[in-house]
């Protein structure tokens, strides 16, 4: 069984879109609102969130896909459903749930391996190998949604531009679209977002009597 890719330098998967130029002006206000969103998110002790992700693919005839997940992360523990995984991890170990063949797959954690980066870096993504400025907001209701743009700075990324939405009032992450270079793209936005849950330490853990029949595959090393 194959590891799950977390998210999209996280879950994987671009079309023509220009290099974003840099203003001075618009990235000062860009960066003082990512400031504000990372300390926002960095404060939490514990995070559930519901999102969906809505391919699209480089073809206009191939219709839009949309799966929904949840995360919960604590530290560095996470566990996300998404897919028909389940993927639990206690900062040590990893494991992958296949829902449809009944398997599990345990593994030693590396959170520098793009196989096994904790998927809550989607909430400060930015704060490291990225070029950013403001592209302007809306109002969504009586909600201001800032837009920033994000470009890698390393141009070996499959990726090449990252639109992101901000709620400007509550400091959190809306949405954000991923552009491959491929031609497809990536939504992902966040449904719901609930901080400081309870959460015990064995809740990112995977329980194989939780799993009657589960097959458990161990590659980790001890």
């Amino acid at each position: 069984m194959s590891k799950f890719n977390v998210l999209p330098f996280l879950i994987l998967g671009i079309a023509c879109f220009s290099f974003v130029t840099p203003n001075k002006e618009k990235d000062k206000v860009a960066t003082k609102l990512l400031k504000e969103v990372s300390k926002k998110y960095k404060s939490y002790k514990t995070l559930k969130a519901d999102f969906s992700v809505t391919s699209e693919a480089a073809d206009a005839k191939t219709p839009k896909k949309t799966d929904k997940g949840t995360l919960y992360t604590k530290g560095n523990s996470f566990k996300l459903i998404f897919g028909g995984q389940e993927i639990f991890c206690d900062g040590k170990y990893i494991w992958t749930y296949s829902k449809e063949i009944n398997e599990c797959v345990k593994d030693n954690y590396d959170p520098n391996s793009s196989n096994s980066m904790n998927p809550s870096k989607i909430f400060t993504v930015w704060e490291k190998g990225f070029l950013y400025t403001s592209d302007g907001s809306y109002k969504k209701g009586n909600t201001e949604i800032s837009k920033i743009k994000l470009t890698p700075t390393d141009k070996t990324k499959p990726y090449f531009l990252m639109n992101l939405e901000v709620n400007n009032a509550a400091k959190t992450v809306q949405s954000m679209k991923i552009s491959f270079k491929g031609g497809n793209k990536q939504l992902y936005y966040v449904n719901s977002q609930t901080p400081n849950v309870s959460l015990s330490s064995t809740f990112f853990t995977f329980n194989a009597s939780n799993y009657p029949g589960v097959e458990v595959i161990d590659l980790s090393k001890k």
